[in-house]
């Protein structure tokens, strides 16, 4: 019976590190525009952009960590506490990103592919730029935690992949409610 149940469970641990023998790497760039509400104001996302890359493991079913610098631009109206009317900002992370993806058509070898992924995200913040928002709105979380997922197109040693960003935690450490929300689209190469 213990070896029956050691081989199920070395069965268990050596099959999906067997999907994970395809390795490529993924270099990338992109686009975003972000999102966040609250009962306090009104954050509205300017086109921002992302650049780093990914590690795909895996053929049908896919592993991706990866690591992004990521820069959102946004403008502030209708602030009750500002006395102006638009007062634009950004602020630049380190996004770390993992996610599980699947081939819906082809695989990671194929000519063509279609993926759908999803998976957790952390953004770490590194600079801010408030142009003159009151404290309250201007202190953001050290770290922004989000879900993510999308789908995804290979085409040879090209791919982009379309996603939306949910927001877990308050971007403004004073702000209840201040989830943010992203749309983005990630352009690059596998090799």
């Amino acid at each position: 019976m213990k070896k029956t149940l050691l081989v199920i469970l070395i069965g268990l641990l050596v099959v999906p590190f067997t999907s994970f023998a395809q390795l490529k790497i993924k270099p990338a760039f992109g686009i975003n525009f972000s999102s966040v509400n609250t009962d306090e104001f009104k954050m509205e996302g300017k086109t921002g952009y992302q650049i780093g890359g990914t590690v795909q493991l895996g053929n049908k079913f896919v592993f991706e960590p990866g690591i992004f610098w990521q820069r959102d631009n946004y403008e502030v109206t209708d602030a009750i506490s500002t006395g102006q009317d638009v007062i634009k900002g950004n602020y630049s992370s380190l996004k770390i990103p993992v996610y599980l993806g699947y081939y819906i058509i082809g695989d990671a070898k194929s000519t063509l592919g279609i993926k759908l992924f999803a998976g957790p995200s952390a953004k770490f913040v590194i600079t801010e730029n408030d142009n003159g928002l009151p404290t309250e709105f201007s202190d953001l979380n050290d770290a922004i935690w989000g879900v993510k997922a999308g789908a995804g197109v290979d085409f040879l040693f090209l791919f982009a992949d379309l996603g939306y960003n949910w927001g877990l935690n308050e971007v403004f450490k004073d702000v209840e409610n201040s989830q943010t929300n992203h749309f983005e689209i990630t352009f690059g190469l596998k090799f």
